[in-house]
């Protein structure tokens, strides 16, 4: 899987899940909604260090009062804290930014944690994203410039027939009581809770099953829904069953199931349709290795 997809990673969305819209990136220091009430909103205490080796995978969390990561690198941090849904969009210089691992933690003080508990879902992920701006402002000294360039996407719609009855509309006075919950996707078991189109979206971008694109919601569709999604992966990364005589294979799809494209039409009443548009694509400008605490 090319990216830890927000990340698909083990970012198990059983926290405040709902994304902004793809690709609309803002200044660490502009859009700022702070929480106290004036300057930018900042992680009372942060720690950063290098994370031991052989971890596995990149682990995100967060709660009202502590934002804390795992074997993350600076692009991974880079692409939460920017709402970033493909790797193409990316810097990959210098180096280390993409093969240093870190573990970030970062505590909420009293104050903004009852603010931040009595916020909307999208708005407290969103303080969490500015929270972690200002810390690699601060810590990687990181200044972030952005271009548009042109990419294919997919665009997320509603296939002939409309929406299947599995696609469970919740009604509108229970969003604001519900967390909204996706996990599975990289066993292509998603189980969805009080999800929308939006941050359904943003959770197929990236992967391999769309080709590392990042997909836009086109459906039209409000509010939440409830719903599974089962298929089988395609692999992208070769393993060694895949290597001979020293080539690689680019892309090795498992046919012995359902494709993503099928199950969301057949299952969902949902079709993924190949488009154009334009992304922003991050620049660094400045960035320094932060020092160990």
């Amino acid at each position: 899987m090319p990216m830890p997809k927000l990340i698909r990673y083990a970012f198990a969305l059983a926290v405040v899940l709902a994304l902004t819209v793809p690709a609309e990136l803002y200044t660490a220091r502009g859009q700022v909604h702070n929480l106290q009430g004036s300057g930018v909103p900042e992680f009372e205490v942060a720690t950063i260090k290098p994370s031991a080796p052989d971890v596995g995978a990149t682990n995100f969390s967060l709660a009202p009062e502590r934002f804390s990561v795992t074997n993350a690198t600076l692009n991974d941090l880079i692409q939460f804290a920017y709402n970033i849904n493909s790797k193409k969009q990316l810097p990959t210089a210098p180096d280390w930014i993409v093969s240093k691992k870190f573990d970030v933690s970062g505590k909420i003080d009293e104050a903004n944690r009852r603010a931040l508990q009595a916020l909307p879902s999208d708005q407290k992920l969103s303080q969490f994203r500015l929270m972690v701006r200002v810390l690699l402002e601060q810590r990687f000294k990181l200044k972030v410039s952005t271009v548009q360039k042109e990419f294919p996407v997919y665009a997320l719609v509603l296939a002939r027939g409309g929406a299947k009855a599995a696609l469970a509309p919740v009604p509108p006075e229970s969003m604001s009581q519900r967390t909204p919950i996706l996990s599975g996707f990289s066993r292509g078991q998603v189980k969805a809770g009080a999800v929308s189109m939006s941050l359904f979206a943003d959770w197929l971008s990236g992967g391999d099953d769309v080709d590392n694109r990042v997909v836009v919601d086109a459906t039209g569709l409000s509010g939440g829904f409830d719903f599974s999604l089962n298929w089988t992966p395609s692999r992208s990364h070769p393993t060694a069953n895949d290597m001979g005589n020293g080539q690689t294979a680019a892309s090795v799809p498992d046919n012995s199931g359902v494709s993503l494209f099928t199950a969301l039409k057949e299952q969902l009443g949902l079709e993924l349709k190949p488009r154009t548009a334009p992304l922003d694509v991050i620049l660094i400008d400045h960035v320094e290795e932060p020092s160990e605490n």
